[in-house]
């Protein structure tokens, strides 16, 4: 084969050789790629190059014919291309998923979209591919990454099919827990019965480590934590003393979540952990029992934003006991954030001390769940009525926000221009002067 000029191979291929070089997975994966083909070498060359001078479109072409050759090399392709702004990332996958399918292409586009916050179209790029070895592995690296990344329900679904082509009970596994932490428990007990079959799926280990957590945690989300008690009953040998403290808590909130604070506190009795710090506040606080759980919640095991809200609460007011405070974090345990918040504000009449707290929280709730109209009124309360209260800076820059949202700029900016003024001292001021900003920028 000739060579091509020396314009173009010599200074180029030079270049390329050094990018290899420095890159450190790249470099390994093209240390299998055969250079002595000077086509290849001069795709490589204009793959490279043209990325850097933003020609991205012709760099992904480029990388499609290599990769068609060398699908090994889709993550040099992928750290080559993950730079590419919006306008350019059509023509990308143009290139990687024209036809004929392109393992390597595919695998590659897998990674970008994972990369610029698309998990599900790179999960659609990559499951087309015909089931084997390698695509199993394929689908196993990005139900890795896409758990990495926090895209649990896409990670969930690459596990699923890796173990159907691969069935190993600890793959299954990975895929049960981003299925739970995916807000899946129903898919986690599907991998999870799934596991119990696979290869891996009754060592003794595994199931104390990873299997029986899970299924246990899983039921309980389900609020089907009589069976959850059960599971552990039965296989509770399998655990280490230090472990099993940590699963009867999972059966004790199951409880919890149903609202059976009775079965709840058997079940910690049963198991041995009536006495955690962590579970005798937090019983304590959904009886309304606030003297308790104030004594028992110093430190809690866990940072969440239902702890932080218990314990600012427990600092805030002198009460010893309020059912209806009970009844809200109960509420908040079991996924009924409307019902939260109404119970916060009618607590807010009886607990005076700490009701610019429970107005502020209530509002917070609602706005969370896009229900400006019922947040705006609590926040005005607490500006208006409680004005020295810690909590009237946020509520002044939230009503505005909701405002904003509600397309009232005017009123928006009066909002954030009156805590700027009242409020100079504030950690919020900054904010409100961003957004000010933003609004007249917009105007």
């Amino acid at each position: 084969m000739p060579s091509p000029p020396h314009d173009v191979a010599s200074p180029v291929s030079a270049r390329c050789a050094r990018r290899l070089a420095l890159g450190a997975a790249a470099g390994c994966l093209v240390a299998a790629v055969p250079l002595r083909v000077r086509a290849q070498d001069q795709l490589l060359d204009t793959a490279y190059v043209a990325a850097e001078s933003g020609a991205w479109g012709t760099s992904a072409r480029a990388w499609r014919r290599v990769l068609d050759r060398n699908p090994n090399l889709a993550l040099a392709a992928a750290m080559t291309l993950r730079g590419a702004p919006p306008d350019a990332r059509g023509a990308i996958h143009d290139a990687f998923l024209a036809p004929p399918l392109s393992p390597g292409g595919r695998r590659t586009m897998a990674q970008l979209d994972l990369a610029w916050g698309a998990a599900r179209d790179g999960w659609a790029a990559l499951s087309s591919l015909p089931r084997g070895d390698s695509t199993a592995e394929a689908w196993l690296e990005f139900a890795d990454a896409a758990r990495a990344d926090g895209a649990l329900v896409v990670a969930r679904d690459a596990y699923a099919a890796a173990v159907s082509v691969h069935p190993v009970a600890e793959v299954a596994a990975r895929g049960a827990a981003a299925a739970l932490a995916g807000g899946d428990p129903e898919g986690a007990l599907v991998l999870l019965d799934r596991a119990a079959t696979m290869h891996g799926g009754t060592d003794s280990a595994l199931v104390a480590s990873t299997l029986l957590p899970l299924r246990v945690r899983a039921l309980a989300r389900l609020g089907r934590s009589r069976e959850a008690e059960q599971v552990l009953q039965h296989q509770a040998h399998l655990l280490s003393v230090d472990a099993r403290p940590a699963i009867a808590r999972d059966v004790t909130w199951g409880y919890v979540r149903r609202g059976d604070l009775a079965e709840a506190r058997a079940a910690a009795t049963e198991f041995g952990v009536q006495d955690d710090p962590d579970v005798k506040a937090w019983l304590a606080l959904y009886a309304g029992d606030l003297k308790q759980a104030r004594e028992a919640l110093l430190h809690p095991d866990a940072s969440s934003p239902d702890v932080l809200t218990a314990l600012t609460l427990l600092t805030r007011t002198r009460a010893d006991s309020s059912a209806i405070v009970g009844q809200a974090f109960l509420c908040l345990t079991r996924g009924d954030t409307a019902g939260a918040a109404q119970r916060f504000v009618t607590a807010s009449a009886a607990l005076r001390d700490a009701a610019p707290f429970l107005l502020a929280t209530a509002g917070r709730l609602h706005a969370a769940q896009h229900h400006d109209a019922l947040a705006i009124p609590l926040w005005r309360t607490v500006v208006e009525q409680y004005a020295d209260a810690p909590e009237a800076p946020e509520a002044d820059l939230e009503w505005g926000r909701a405002l904003r949202r509600g397309a009232d700029a005017a009123g928006a900016r009066a909002r954030w221009e009156h805590l700027i003024l009242t409020y100079p001292e504030s950690a919020l001021v900054p904010l409100a002067r961003q957004e000010l900003a933003a609004t007249k920028a917009t105007a």
